[in-house]
């Protein structure tokens, strides 16, 4: 049956243009396909415009080059094609290996070379191949960018002919730097064009004057009823083809496994025989140390012989005193010397025994990684970091519609997973121009959005209503979205999370799907990130941005356009603002009215609240749901405006510890009413009593939680490239070190900083200050600039050494004990190391011992090099060589900052054998989407390596 000739005669005259070619069932498959989808009118393109040359820029597996291939060949063409790559990889695609390119030939070489040519070259190095005027079809498909695909379309141009047909893919992305749409935009009214929203898009550009009447008919925009029904054709049509290469992909990936599983097998019988071994070698161990026990007892029995032998000597020395007593003398000298053997005895067996002891534990944990359970749970890790690795590569090719559904249905099966979304580049310097679109409850964060981005050299503009003029400003940042029906387009849009988690009738679908396809999501409650991740919305998408104080509001809300704060007597004794409505509220504001003059505003914004709040002697915090988290917001903008708090308690209390202390606040428990009353009549009297301490705290509070506010918005507009190294230095070189002992942790990371704070803190019996750490995109470098920037704020306040360590860190339970001799032998050896290392991943080749030391039943080694960050103390000379880090070199196999520092010539590490700490092995790592457990193996066997090291040192010293 023949699908084209058998439909009804009005059926064909409908589609008299879909030429037969547009059915071809291609040879070449390969997944993630995205191109499958434009197989059919690349094949239709072919038969219809009948090219003279056809050339490829970005050709990566060849489904879309070898199906303009297969369409030449069977439509019997004299065509010549070129594809152009360097099958290298591209910030886009990622890099891979010459696999690719080896199967490419493979499906190439038997079939096309008599037409068609593989150039591995970059695109611009192929120019001087082809003449002005003779490339009939140009397929761009290279770099994503809007830089780059312009690049691309403009330094071809020369070469195209007088029936050239220039075609742009993935033109319907939207996500990261993905730019084809914004060029596509630019060129599609310049010329006839046609675009395909399917299958990432692709757009027909007739760049040529002279093409078939068929061509020209698909590509006359003026209509569009037309093209709308050519372009559900055909993707009807590609629709198939894309299903089928994901069934070809999944019938690999089940081949895939079933030989892993084989492999899998054959290894665990090898290890199988291993363990039997280690417990021989553990059954000859205690053999030996049953001998060894017998000897002591042995030893024992003879001193006691001796000591009788002593006794029976004094008792005839009564008598034979003078006889005996050069014999007495000589037994007293046999005794000492049994003695010194008995000791020599028993140290060598309480060293036997530890060492019996330390082998037992290692044989103990290999039998445990090596048993069946190890081995399936192992397959079960690898195969969740190889679905991480997979999805990252996918998701630039992901439809936003599919993507939705997606996240619909992970939702409802409360599945949550993310892919890493790298840093956006650096707008040039005319796009500076920021709007941020906030209601009117919520002007105060604007204004202190405002001051920030003013600080860092950006022009703002405040809008509490959808701009009439439209968003044509180069970026937005909406506070509370769900408020607008109209959004400024994702790719220029931040938004910033205002509602509670604790009540989710705010976060339907539609507002989730605001939240995710939005450049980046700001919140200012780690609950609330906490919350989203379970909705799919994670990091790297999310940013901590948590409210705080405004110093000198009233000069801030002058330079925004609003009036100025007047001075202004107080009216009554408590303000509460807010709506009335919930019971819980109606029942405290009435238990406050009958003590004091109570001040009630339901509907009351701008500078009318503030003047609100300047005639109150307190605010008063009630909240609306009983388990709700602290309303900052209210909070901040109160002490701001001068004004003393009184709140309940909240669930997220633990969060505001610097809140609790301070004399300009009270917090009470949730829903006593009685309690809040106290309160209020606390502060009152204190305001009265000692105005000027209720000033300072006010003052100190503001400039403390006014830093923390500039910092992660300066933070989260450094990882999105909104400003560059120079600006973000220049902006935080007022910022204070947190302390001298650090934790490197990411707040937007809940499950590993609740992991920290819950788990390991607690242990440490020692001052900790927790660092938001610095995010930037590829992660390594940002890890490294979190080093560079503490380094150099340690620097600059003068301090002489500084700890940090890592949130995955784990302490062991005699850590205590063993840090305290580890401080003693430090600070006995200042000026003669340069760094301590609490755990080294990995021991480098060509490492060197310079000393080892014992002292206090602890082995000190001093190394010339090192490799780990998870727990290090850094003296002066390291924390001089962490500042002086490049973040120019992006090469992370030579410039992470633990190769960095490696790589760094007279560096005195010192480190202790067992190591200090250990790895947490139930976290995934941040940086490179892998399980922590994977580190144990390695960890181990540096640990013995060290041992070696140690052993041949001591060896050549001749201990």
């Amino acid at each position: 049956m023949n699908r084209m000739t058998d439909l009804p005669g009005q059926a064909r005259a409908d589609y008299d243009w879909l030429h037969p070619a547009a059915l071809m069932e291609p040879y070449h498959l390969t997944h993630p396909a995205p191109w499958a989808g434009h197989i059919p009118f690349a094949a239709w393109l072919m038969a219809v415009a009948q090219p003279r040359s056809l050339v490829e820029l970005g050709a990566y597996s060849g489904i879309s080059y070898l199906a303009f291939c297969q369409a030449i060949v069977q439509q019997g063409l004299l065509t010549r094609t070129y594809a152009i790559d360097t099958w290298e990889g591209d910030a886009h695609a990622g890099a891979y290996g010459e696999g690719i390119l080896a199967s490419l030939r493979q499906a190439h070489d038997p079939h096309y070379t008599q037409f068609s040519t593989l150039l591995r070259m970059r695109f611009d190095e192929a120019l001087p191949s082809f003449a002005d005027g003779s490339i009939d079809v140009l397929h761009i498909d290279g770099l994503h960018t809007y830089e780059a695909v312009r690049h691309d379309f403009e330094t071809w141009l020369p070469k195209l002919s007088e029936r050239a047909v220039v075609l742009f893919h993935d033109s319907n992305v939207y996500r990261d730097d993905f730019g084809v749409h914004q060029l596509w935009a630019e060129l599609e009214g310049r010329y006839p064009s046609l675009h395909f929203p399917h299958s990432n898009g692709l757009g027909v550009l007739l760049v040529g004057a002279q093409q078939p009447a068929l061509l020209r008919r698909l590509c006359d925009r003026g209509d569009a009823a037309f093209q709308r029904d050519v372009c559900r054709v055909f993707a009807i049509l590609g629709a198939r083809l894309e299903a089928k290469a994901e069934m070809m992909a999944l019938q690999h990936a089940l081949g895939d496994q079933q030989q892993t599983i084989q492999s899998l097998e054959a290894a665990g019988q090898q290890r199988h025989s291993w363990i039997e071994k280690l417990d021989g070698d553990i059954r000859n161990l205690e053999l030996e140390r049953q001998q060894l026990r017998g000897h002591l007892e042995g030893a024992q029995t003879q001193a006691q012989h001796n000591q009788n032998a002593l006794d029976q000597a004094h008792a005839q020395s009564q008598w034979l005193t003078a006889q005996w007593e050069s014999r007495q003398q000589q037994q007293q000298q046999h005794i000492a010397q049994q003695d010194i053997k008995l000791a020599a005895l028993q140290q060598e067996a309480a060293q036997k025994q530890w060492q019996i002891e330390q082998q037992a534990q290692q044989m103990q944990a290999l039998a445990r990684q090596l048993s069946p359970l190890w081995r399936i749970t192992d397959l079960l890790r690898k195969g969740k970091s190889a679905v991480f690795r997979i999805k990252q590569k996918l998701a630039p090719y992901e439809p936003a519609g599919v993507r939705r559904v997606r996240h619909a249905l992970r939702r409802k099966m409360r599945q949550a997973r993310g892919t890493p979304m790298p840093a956006v580049a650096l707008l040039p310097g005319s796009n500076r121009h920021y709007g941020i679109l906030a209601t009117a409850h919520t002007q105060f964060v604007a204004h202190a959005l405002a001051q920030v981005l003013r600080k860092a050299g950006f022009e703002v503009s405040l809008f509490q209503d959808v701009p009439a003029e439209g968003f044509g400003l180069d970026m937005y940042i909406v506070v509370c979205p769900q408020m607008f029906k109209q959004l400024p387009p994702g790719e220029k849009r931040i938004v910033f999370q205002m509602e509670q988690s604790v009540s989710p009738r705010w976060f339907t679908d539609e507002y989730l799907a605001i939240l995710e396809n939005s450049l980046s999501a700001w919140d200012y409650a780690p609950t609330n990130l906490a919350f989203l991740e379970t909705k799919g919305i994670r990091y790297p998408h999310t940013f901590l941005v948590p409210i705080g104080g405004v110093a000198g509001y009233s000069q801030l809300l002058q330079d925004c356009g609003e009036p100025a704060l007047p001075a202004l007597e107080p009216s009554c004794d408590v303000l509460f603002y807010g709506d009335v409505n919930a019971p819980r509220r109606q029942e405290m504001l009435q238990a406050l009215q009958r003590q004091f003059s109570v001040r009630i505003e339901g509907n009351l914004f701008g500078d009318a609240l503030r003047q609100a709040v300047r005639q109150a002697r307190v605010v008063v915090n009630i909240h609306y749901y009983e388990g709700a988290l602290l309303e900052t917001t209210r909070v901040y903008e109160c002490l701001s405006l001068g004004a003393p708090v009184v709140t309940e308690s909240s669930a997220d209390i633990h969060q505001h510890s610097a809140l609790l202390d301070n004399p300009a606040l009270r917090v009470t428990p949730v829903g006593d009413a009685q309690a809040m009353v106290q309160a209020v009549q606390e502060m009152l009297q204190q305001q009265a009593q000692k105005p000027a301490q209720v000033q300072q705290g006010l003052a100190d509070e503001i400039a403390r939680s006014g830093q923390q506010f500039e910092f992660m918005v300066l933070r989260a507009l450094y990882a999105l490239g909104r400003i560059d190294s120079a600006q973000w230095e220049a902006l935080t070189v007022s910022q204070p070190l947190p302390g001298n002992c650090m934790v490197l942790s990411m707040p937007e990371t809940v499950r590993r900083r609740a992991h920290f704070v819950e788990q390991t803190l607690p242990g440490l019996q020692t001052d900790v200050s927790v660092f938001d750490g610095v995010r930037y995109s590829p992660g390594w470098l940002g890890c490294a600039m979190s080093y560079q920037y503490l380094a150099r704020k340690a620097l600059q306040t003068g301090a002489t050494q500084l700890e940090i360590m890592e949130d995955d860190v784990e302490m062991p339970p005699d850590y205590a004990q063993r840090r305290a001799r580890v401080d003693n032998w430090l600070a006995a050896h200042a000026g003669e190391w340069d760094i301590f290392a609490g755990l080294i991943a990995k021991i480098h080749p060509g490492t060197q011992v310079l000393e080892v030391r014992e002292q206090d039943g602890e082995t000190f080694v001093v190394l010339d090099r090192m490799t780990s960050m998870v727990h290090n103390i850094y003296a002066q000379p390291a924390l001089e060589a962490l500042s002086q880090w490049d973040s120019s070199i992006r090469d992370p196999h030579t410039n992470t900052i633990d190769s960095y520092l490696q790589g760094r010539a007279q560096m005195r590490v010192v480190t202790t054998l067992p190591f200090l700490v250990a790895h947490t092995t139930d976290m995934d790592s941040s940086l490179w989407g892998i399980n922590n457990h994977e580190y144990l193996a390695v960890i181990y066997k540096a640990e013995q390596d060290l041992r070696q090291l140690v052993d041949r040192f001591k060896q050549a010293q001749g201990h």
